[in-house]
């Protein structure tokens, strides 16, 4: 049995800096290493829980990657499931598999057996993620499906005054997160049409249809949504925004509300900031050794400016946080200015963005170069001054990371160009632009092998790629899917950094495409490059990869 601090080290969980912090404050403190960890929030307890299975030599189960059997959980009633913290997800003939908090509960595993009548086979798992299956699979006493079907008609059946929501409204709109949260949704859709009403939900990036409502329930639906949001419920013309927070499992998932006004009626979408879901570290991105080692040179430069770029929800800040977690913030000052905080990381200073009450990214920058940052991590450049200011600071000593939308690296020049920045201040400041986007994983519960078809290869102008004849993979769909073949996403990237070739071809300011080349032929991988790798790897599809890239 290996000690725990080992296993996390050894899977790269945290790094050697944390760890010094954690022991230092554990000698102090007397408190066990876990705890500790816990506490400085170096770990969330999914990773504390992972690493204690490893190190047990105890299988580990992510609740949110399997399918959970319906009738294994009714095998065990819910009193009982939150009593000793697990939920079963699984049976095999007379095998009951069970998720638990904790695994060497003698006590728990004895009174499964008597209440059942079956062998139990226990797996690891980490609390939060038991408290949200035990929410969200005993929520209801049929399937979500049904209870949505049965809401559905109690609320065709209500009436209700103007300006309130009847209890199967609420009770709908709960369902609606529930089954959000449930399937790794990032958006919920309330689309207006000619006779009906259409929710859908956007899964790894892909929106999926999902329930056909009655057109009677829309406004309801809306107006619920609306109070719930603190938006003006009578204001039917005009586009609103709010924010609200959904109670879920003991935690308070944010969401940000949109309202647009269509002919048929209001659209509704709901961003769901579930910050759970987040993985930092540079080894989870889908970085390759070669990739990965550059992008962890370039958090050693003392000062500079690295920028993320791709467009909405292609992973940016993701990457910026575990670029963040490579430095030692032992040894340095880091701030940051963000809209809003995605993630809160140990050590590191973090603001968020206050347009109302006048902090804007120009401001707290201006007064973060009087705080002495070393690095400092600004969310978005999205105007003139915050970009001048940034490169500003990158001149002055500072090591700033920062997010830009831009399809790639070269097209991020002329970005910067548009803003005004002096073409000589490029490249003397920018060090690297990574480019990025998200691509759907292969789902490995329904993976399967295949031979491309020379069909597929000439669609796609393969002819020459040293993957021909290869064997690769797809998925054919299951349940744990949703029939999609995929499951989870993982980044694709390119990175450009300003040689003095490339920075003479910046101050000539030639076009993004001239600058590009330049960069192929000094051995700069393109997206489309990084992800053929992926598909040779089997981790994704032909077929993903070229509806993402160009």
């Amino acid at each position: 049995m290996k000690l725990l601090g080992e296993v996390l080290l050894e899977k790269g969980m945290i790094t050697s800096q944390e760890m010094a912090l954690a022991l230092q404050e554990q000698r102090r403190t007397g408190e066990l290493l876990g705890k500790v960890l816990l506490r400085l929030g170096i770990l969330t307890q999914k990773d504390l829980s992972q690493a204690v299975a490893f190190s047990s030599d105890l299988p580990f189960v992510d609740l949110k990657q399997v399918h959970i059997d319906m009738a294994a959980v009714n095998q065990i009633p819910k009193e009982t499931a939150k009593e000793f913290e697990l939920i079963p997800f699984a049976m095999e003939d007379d095998t009951l598999h069970v998720a638990m908090n904790n695994p060497t509960d003698i006590v728990a595993v004895d009174t499964l057996r008597r209440k059942t009548g079956k062998k139990i086979e226990v797996f690891a798992s980490d609390l939060q993620g038991i408290l949200e299956a035990v929410e969200i699979y005993y929520a209801v006493e049929t399937s979500l499906e049904e209870e949505i079907d049965k809401n559905i008609t109690a609320a065709l059946a209500g009436s209700t005054a103007e300006g309130e929501a009847s209890p199967p409204i609420i009770r709908l709109m709960e369902l609606f997160l529930i089954k959000a949260v449930r399937d790794g949704a990032t958006d919920v859709h309330i689309t207006p049409e000619e006779t009906t009403s259409r929710l859908s939900y956007r899964v790894d990036g892909v929106l999926r249809s999902g329930i056909i409502l009655p057109k009677q329930i829309h406004i309801p639906l809306v107006t619920r949504v609306k109070i719930m949001s603190g938006l003006n419920i009578a204001e039917q013309r005009l586009p609103q925004e709010g924010n609200t927070s959904f109670e879920f499992s003991g935690r308070s998932i944010d969401i940000r509300t949109s309202t647009s006004p269509k002919y048929q009626g209001e659209n509704v979408v709901m961003r769901i900031l579930d910050k759970t879901n987040i993985i930092l570290g540079l080894k989870h991105l889908g970085l390759g050794e070669n990739n990965r080692a550059a992008i962890k040179k370039l958090t050693m430069k003392p000062h500079g400016i690295i920028l993320a770029a791709g467009p909405t929800g292609s992973g940016k800040t993701t990457t910026l946080y575990s670029m963040l977690r490579e430095i030692n913030a032992l040894e340095k000052n880091i701030l940051t200015i963000e809209d809003p905080i995605e993630y809160h990381l140990p050590l590191i200073k973090q603001t968020q963005v206050n347009e109302q009450a006048g902090l804007t990214f120009l401001n707290a920058i201006k007064h973060f170069l009087r705080q002495d940052p070393d690095v400092i991590l600004v969310g978005e450049i999205r105007d003139t001054e915050t970009a001048r200011i940034s490169f500003q600071a990158a001149m002055t000593g500072h090591l700033v990371l920062s997010t830009i939308h831009t399809n790639d690296t070269a097209s991020t020049i002329a970005r910067l160009l548009d803003l005004e920045v002096e073409s000589y201040l490029i490249p003397t400041s920018l060090r690297a632009v990574i480019a990025q986007r998200l691509v759907r994983k292969i789902c490995s519960g329904c993976m399967e092998e295949y031979s491309p078809s020379n069909e597929e290869i000439e669609l796609y102008g393969l002819e020459n790629w040293d993957g021909i004849g290869k064997t690769l993979k797809r998925g054919k769909g299951c349940p744990e899917c949703n029939h999609t073949g995929y499951r989870g996403r993982i980044g694709i990237f390119e990175i450009m950094h300003m040689t003095p070739d490339i920075s003479r071809l910046v101050t000539q300011k030639v076009s993004a495409d001239v600058i590009k080349m330049e960069a192929v032929k000094e051995g700069m991988a393109t997206m489309r490059e990084n992800g053929l790798n992926l598909v040779a790897q089997g981790l994704t599809t032909l077929e993903e990869l070229f509806r993402v890239t160009e």
